[in-house]
Order: C-alpha cells, then structure tokens, then sequence
C-alpha cells in the first residue's frame, strides 16, 4: 500500500522515543509496551496544556486500563518490568524484563472485558476478553459473554443508535440476553448487575493505583487525570472519585490519544550499563570511559534517524542503593567528566532522594552504583496551538436526554446528552450528564461539574 508519505519512518520504543524501524528491528525488545506509552505522553501533554503539573495519565481501551504517573513533571523510567503476567496484577508472576520503560501499570479491564459470577459467589471482571471480534454482545458480531461494554450500554451511557459517529449499531436486547445468566446467578434485576460490574471496574482500577502511588510516595489527591481511550471518558469520574482525584481532563479526539501521543514522542534511545561499585571504589577514568563510549553509540543511532547535531541532547543518571539493599534510588549526574567533588555531589543528591522517598537517610552506611544510564534524545515534535475547536457548523450542542442510571435507589434519571463537536468556550453544566464524541463518550458524574476550556478539553471538577 502506497501512502504517498515521503516522511521517514519511526518506530515508539517503550522508553516514551522513537527510532528508525533499522535500530528497532535490532533491539525489537525495546518495543514491548510502546503504545501505552503514547497515551502516557499525550495524557502528559493536555495535563500541562491545561495547567496541571502533576498527571495521572489513565487509558482504557477494550482489553485493558493503564496508568502513569509523573513526579515534578516526569514519566519515571524503569529498567525492570514484567508482561505476560500468569495473576494479573501479581508481581512475580510474569516475565522479567529489563529494558528502559515509561513507569506504567496495569490496572483493570477494558470494554471488552468478560464478566462472571466468581467463586466467592460474588461478580469477576476479566482478564478474559471477547477481544474486537467477536467483541461485546451488544456488538451483534456473535459475542454471548456479558462485558463491561454491555453494562455501559444497559446504564444507558452510550447511544446505541449513533455508536462511534454512526458506524455501528448497538443491540441493548443482546446485553439484556448476555447479563440475564450473571442477574440470575447474583439474584439480582438486570440493571443491578450491570452497574455492580461497572462499580466493580472502577473500584478495580482505583485499587491499583492507589497502591502504585503508595509504593511511590505520591499523593493522588494532588494530581489531574487525564482520561484516554475509548473506554477512558466513561469511568474516568468514578474511578477518579475512588481515587480522591478532584479533577479530570478529557482531551480532544480522547479516544485515539495513544496515536497523537506518537507524534509528541522524540527521537530518543537510552543505553544502561551495569557496573556495581561502592562510590569510594569507582575507577573514574574508566567510569569516563564507559560513559563516553554509551553516548558515542547513542548520537550514531540518533544521527541516523534524522536528528541534527545540534538539536541533540544528553542525559545521565545512575542507580544508587545503600550496600545491601536490594533497591535503588536513581540520581541524574551533571555533563561533564566525573570527579571525586562529581562523585561527592552525587552522593549527597542520592541521600537526599533517599530521605524524600523514605524518610530519613542512613548515616554511615556505604553507598554503592549499580546501574549507569544515558539518554541520548532529540527534539519532540512541537505541536503549538493545536486547531482543536473547530465546530461542525452550527448544530445545536444538546441532543436531548435518555435514560441512565447513577444510583441504583433512585433509578433511571432523564440524562441531558450534548456533541462535543458542537460544543465551544463558555460551555459548563453540571453532572449529571453525557457528551458524545466519534471516538468516545465521557459520562459526567452527579456531584461533578464539566466546562469546555479554551484548549477544547473537558475539565471535569467534583464539586461535593
């Protein structure tokens, strides 16, 4: 197929950059997990474009739910990970890697996810998946299993009549037939079951990122989220509201953001070494040595994908741990040859990270270098003052109202639903509510308040 593009061709690594498809095709393990990555990176775009800091970037697509988090700004890096996980969520139970990587997690299903009636007696979400064919049953594409699709449809936020712009129709009767087995089991009415799967969903994913902050020493409570995906919108505000997160921003064109995060990507290739020394035992000159030569081989892959010498940039950082701990506290290392005063600084910038993660620092215990590291990194693609506010005409933004349901003791409430693309600044209203996209649909929860910002996010806010 001849696209007519005459641009190069990159390839997203999971380090959050890209590479010519050449020094891909010779480190193909580089690419596991690439394109969460670039819903990371356009959640990390919108956050700042709209004044937040701090992201908790959130994408949930139809198989899976994933999550990233920055500190002062920043997507962590790791060089240890695990895919093909045999207990979903258990540590240990997957396959090691050690790779560079954006620091995300996997947190809960997607829109395709199976719903059952569990062991315990109780509703079990995935990690089975009715995957894109034959799909969800509301699909009519030859799915039976209940899904978590099929109870956003019985909830009655999403259209069945006008499903991603129009191009599918959605049967409400086939989720009705697919969740009649799992009511039954839980002796419950229909509509019950579909919304304890959709509370379940988001109690989920808001578990699991409260740990991985734990884990982390962040405060949720000080992030935006930033919801992508085509399930993202949908249970971004009750997996939010668990979360204790106060603000939600649905960006334009949500639904394939992992797509537009591609374009912000820059080239960019990182190269580890490992090299276990206490600092006292360091052999500078070969330390130079060692760091020179990564850097070297880091602007010949950088070069080779277009990138100009002078638009290249050079990072360092290390790996340090107190002598026998198993963990490390990583540390950036200023340009130029290193020193005894270069190690000094060093060690006093890993004993005040240290002391910020865990509380205090240990006086006189030997530290150690496990990991070196080097990004060498070109520009990111400078996407301005994006045209994201242009209006189809002058349709009217409020479509109507339709049945849904937020609480289970009132019941079905006539919900007022709006097209986002008709939508413009000074928008605002409170929850509850539905807006409607092509690629996606954010439910507004009651207690939340959306507006339209002047960079055409939805910026969601709970307002009690």
């Amino acid at each position: 197929y001849d696209a007519s593009v005459e641009a190069p061709l990159n390839t997203m690594l999971s380090n959050g950059g890209t590479c010519t498809v050449k020094t891909a095709a010779a480190f193909p393990i580089r690419l596991a997990e690439s394109g969460p990555c670039g819903g990371a990176l356009a959640g990390a775009h919108w956050g700042k474009a709209s004044g937040f800091d701090e992201v908790l970037a959130f994408d949930m697509g139809g198989t899976t739910a994933k999550a990233a988090m920055t500190e002062k700004g920043e997507f962590a890096i790791v060089t240890e990970s695990e895919v093909a996980h045999v207990h979903r969520f258990k540590r240990g139970s997957g396959l090691p890697l050690q790779v560079p990587m954006l620091h995300m997690i996997e947190i809960g299903a997607g829109g395709g996810s199976i719903a059952r009636y569990g062991n315990l007696g109780l509703p079990v979400v995935g990690p089975e998946s009715a995957d894109s064919n034959p799909g969800p049953a509301c699909y009519q594409l030859g799915g039976e299993e209940p899904t978590v699709t099929d109870s956003d449809l019985l909830l009655g936020y999403l259209n069945p009549d006008d499903f991603a712009q129009g191009t599918m129709t959605l049967d409400a009767g086939a989720a009705q037939t697919a969740y009649a087995p799992l009511a039954a089991a839980l002796n419950l009415p229909l509509e019950r079951a579909a919304w304890g799967v959709h509370q379940l969903v988001n109690e989920n994913m808001a578990s699991a990122t409260r740990v991985h902050a734990a884990e982390r020493g962040l405060d949720l409570r000080s992030y935006a989220m930033v919801a992508t995906g085509g399930a993202g919108p949908v249970h971004a505000c009750g997996a939010a509201h668990r979360m204790g997160v106060q603000t939600v921003i649905i960006p334009p064109l949500a639904g394939v953001a992992s797509a537009f995060g591609l374009l912000l990507a820059p080239t960019a290739f990182d190269f580890t070494r490992s090299s276990l020394a206490r600092l006292t035992d360091i052999d500078h000159t070969q330390l130079n040595t060692m760091l020179a030569e990564l850097e070297e081989e880091g602007r010949v892959i950088v070069l080779a994908a277009g990138v100009s010498e002078t638009d290249i940039s050079v990072t360092r950082t290390v790996d340090m741990r107190y002598v026998g701990q198993g963990y490390e506290v990583r540390v950036h290392v200023a340009e130029g040859p290193i020193e005894t005063a270069q190690l000094k600084e060093i060690q006093q910038d890993f004993e005040r990270g240290y002391a910020d993660f865990y509380g205090c620092a240990c006086e006189g215990v030997p530290i150690e270098a496990v990991h070196w590291r080097v990004v060498i990194a070109g520009p990111g693609l400078d996407v301005g003052a994006l045209d994201a506010q242009q209006q189809e005409g002058n349709q009217s933004a409020h479509r109507g109202t339709r049945p849904a349901l937020f609480d289970t003791a009132q019941g079905y409430v006539e919900t007022p639903v709006f097209r986002r693309a008709a939508l413009g600044p000074g928008f605002a209203c409170d929850g509850p509510a539905i807006i409607e996209e092509a690629e996606s649909t954010t439910v507004v929860l009651p207690g939340w308040r959306v507006q339209y910002s002047a960079n055409a996010c939805l910026i969601m806010e709970h307002v009690k």
